[in-house]
């Protein structure tokens, strides 16, 4: 499934420091260059994702993706579920972003990765079995049936969606997904007053408020970006 020939992916020690106080140790290097060439080798038989240059897919989709889990806004909520072990749900994980990454990451998390498309999410399980991701589950569903389904509701302690709908849908199809004091991390580019207050009906719905909003930038190209943490109230 990997490609003979894959470019190396960048590892600048300094960006990773600089902007989330953390960087990748070998292994963790070597597995963010093996999701590397499985990304390449799957986008010749689908389209996962234009952006295949190796610095642009270390700023847009490994940067871009553990941003989002290491903002000094979600710290203190982990540090508070420091003894237990954390759960994610990504949403409409497409290609496998933010989750792989996640999963790479924090390989003591248990994460499932869920998309509707079924093509997609065959070829996410394909990696996770690749990678030897043993913290990675997969669905191929929708959140808002999964909630519906029968068994134990969802009580997740983080959700993420990257890029999948207007915000308040994703408020809507995160906030189910919680434990209480849950947070979901919506990944957005621009952000707007009116986003903001589209998103009162669902976090009035679900028993939820917005903990925090980080505005930045991507380290190289300098585009913007937000995180919308939104928490399910007790």
């Amino acid at each position: 499934m990997t490609l003979p020939t894959a470019p190396t992916l960048p590892n600048p020690i300094d960006l990773w420091q600089s902007t989330l106080q953390w960087q990748p140790d070998t292994a963790t290097q070597s597995q963010f260059q093996q999701l590397y060439e499985v990304i390449l080798a799957g986008n010749q038989r689908m389209n996962l994702t234009r952006i295949t240059e190796p610095l642009d897919f270390w700023e847009k989709h490994l940067w871009d993706s553990l941003r989002g889990l290491f903002s000094p806004i979600l710290q203190p909520v982990l540090a508070q579920r420091a003894s237990q072990t954390i759960t994610v749900a990504d949403l409409g994980t497409g290609g496998g972003f933010p989750g792989l990454p996640g999963a790479i990451a924090f390989p003591e998390w248990q994460w499932l990765l869920m998309d509707s498309t079924r093509k997609k999410i065959q070829f996410v399980a394909e990696a996770v079995t690749e990678l030897g991701l043993g913290n990675v589950q997969t669905a191929c569903d929708r959140a808002e049936q999964f909630v519906r389904r029968p068994g134990p509701k969802p009580n997740f302690h983080l959700v993420t969606l990257r890029a999948v709908g207007a915000a308040d849908l994703c408020a809507s199809y995160a906030l189910p997904m919680l434990a209480p004091r849950g947070v979901a991390v919506l990944y957005r580019g621009h952000w707007s007053a009116e986003e903001e207050a589209s998103l009162q009906d669902p976090l009035n719905h679900w028993g939820a408020k917005i903990l925090g909003i980080d505005a930045f930038k991507t380290p190289i190209t300098e585009g913007d970006r937000h995180c919308i943490y939104l928490q399910k109230i007790d």
